[in-house]
């Protein structure tokens, strides 16, 4: 069975001078257009990571509920452990799918790549960060270095 998806709001505005600006997305970030109840799987993404984990992957047939106990801090432990430290967090993405489809997704160990939120995270930071040379002050823009593998015939 495949799962369909549906996403919340950019992860990204415009702002007045062309320039990207990330903004914090809550429950208003939540698809209007779209019905929450029913089988869904859910991604939470997480402001600060708590020890390791900066992800929280759940399974409701009423995500608004759901995330409303989850802002209460009732439900999953991990999630209250995340509003006793008051960490901040917000629905990334949500799944049309069943408990099969939650674990299948919670095996593989790979949230980061799931997430919207993430992918924006690492291509603002690889678009936009910079290296200051101290001896200098210069700013270049951070980039990998590109190794080009030599000819197997040379």
């Amino acid at each position: 069975m495949l799962a369909t998806e549906q996403r919340s709001a950019s992860l990204f505005k415009l702002s007045d001078i062309g320039v990207l600006v990330p903004f914090p997305q809550y429950e208003a970030s939540l698809p209007k257009h779209t019905d929450l109840t029913g089988k869904k799987v859910y991604l939470i993404h997480l402001d600060h990571a708590l020890k390791h984990a900066k992800h929280y992957l759940g399974f409701s047939e009423d995500v608004q509920e759901r995330v409303q106990q989850h802002r209460n801090g009732r439900g999953a432990t991990f999630m209250k452990a995340i509003s006793k430290e008051g960490i901040t967090w917000h629905v990334s993405r949500i799944w049309d799918g069943d408990r099969t489809i939650e674990r299948l997704l919670k095996d593989q160990h790979n949230a980061s790549h799931l997430c919207p939120t993430c992918r924006q995270e690492r291509i603002f930071e690889q678009t936009f960060s910079v290296v200051v040379n101290a001896s200098t002050g210069e700013r270049h823009p951070l980039r990998r270095t590109v190794r080009i593998q030599p000819s197997l015939w040379e």
